[in-house]
């Protein structure tokens, strides 16, 4: 498993072409979202995790690929930054201060995030 986040070694725009993803969960006591792939068996399982989160507008599934940006034209608050979620169906924005990508191979579904166990208290700003 892999973890990076925006700022960082994470370069954006990146781009998932021809994976379903869907709100996986949204937790407004630690403002944490989690997008996530639906599951294929032979594709690898992937998750972003956009921390803290002040402001979401996406459809809850998203199939056709996703592509994440960042819209530089919008400016806000010192750290947080408006990512632009979209896909040739749609466009979407969340406003956050992080992005984290978490990416690995699993041979069946599983209910339990990536992040489960950082969903606490793990990322600090």
């Amino acid at each position: 498993m892999s973890h990076d986040r925006y700022p960082g070694r994470l370069c954006l725009p990146v781009s998932f072409p021809d994976r379903r993803f869907r709100i996986w969960s949204y937790v407004p006591s630690h403002s944490e979202l989690v997008l996530r792939t639906e599951f294929e068996p032979d594709a690898p399982h992937i998750e972003l995790l956009f921390k803290p989160v002040y402001q979401i507008n996406l459809p809850v599934a998203m199939s056709g690929g996703l592509v994440v940006d960042i819209d530089d034209r919008v400016q806000g608050e010192a750290e947080t930054v408006t990512f632009v979620v979209s896909n040739d169906r749609f466009r979407g924005h969340i406003l956050a201060d992080y992005l984290f990508l978490g990416q690995e191979q699993r041979s069946r579904y599983s209910p339990f995030s990536l992040f489960h166990g950082f969903l606490r208290s793990e990322f600090t700003r």
